[in-house]
């Protein structure tokens, strides 16, 4: 082999384990920034989120704005209306009991909040992991899949025997604790024909 044909190998060779070592590096820091992104997202356990909601199903679409008012990572208050601001539902979660008082003063109760959410206003959404996916926290590695900055954008979970997609398209900064913290500003789920979008106009972590 000739010196120059040697010296060409060398230099392929060099720049190749420098490719995979850079993309071993990047990585490692999108997985790093990751797990240091959920350790401050376990931390936001009470917070409010205003936005507005569109909910499309096999035959009926809806749109609305909505109040989410987290008390601590089992107790939170939600509030829907209209475009418009005419009250729709008031409900009340914590563990193992549920209330919903409707747009015509109608009281319910029930010892799961999906179940009356979906038998009071006949939609179906994975209240029960609320805490997580509001704050686009997940926890499973080999579902999840993140942005360049180790940011959840997308993942599927199973809850009551249905499996939800989640999709993060957008996110916002705040800060939280003098740290700058990314939350989500658009959240997609969906589940066979359902389709549910938030759009989060304003976070307020307390």
């Amino acid at each position: 082999m000739t010196k120059i044909k040697f010296s060409l190998f060398l230099i392929l060779s060099l720049l190749i384990t420098a490719c995979q070592s850079t993309k071993h590096q990047t990585n490692a820091s999108i997985e790093q920034q990751w797990q240091n992104h959920k350790q401050i997202l376990e931390q936001i356990n009470s917070f409010r989120v205003i936005g507005t909601i569109a909910h499309t199903g096999t035959a009926t679409k809806s749109y609305g704005r909505f109040l989410i008012d987290q008390q601590s990572p089992d107790y939170y208050e939600v509030k829907l209306t209209t475009p418009v601001g005419t009250n729709v539902l008031t409900l009340k979660s914590k563990p193992d009991y549920a209330e919903m008082i409707d747009k015509s003063g109608g009281y319910y109760t029930d010892v799961n909040v999906e179940q009356l959410m979906k038998k009071v206003s006949n939609i179906n959404i994975p209240l029960n992991s609320l805490h997580n996916w509001l704050k686009g926290f997940s926890n499973d590695s080999q579902l999840d899949k993140l942005d360049s900055l180790g940011r959840l954008v997308t993942t599927s979970f199973m809850q009551n025997d249905n499996k939800w997609q989640l999709k993060i398209p957008s996110y916002a900064t705040y800060t939280f604790k003098n740290q700058n913290i990314d939350l989500p500003a658009i959240i997609e789920l969906s589940q066979g024909d359902e389709l549910i979008r938030l759009k989060i106009i304003k976070w307020t972590l307390k």
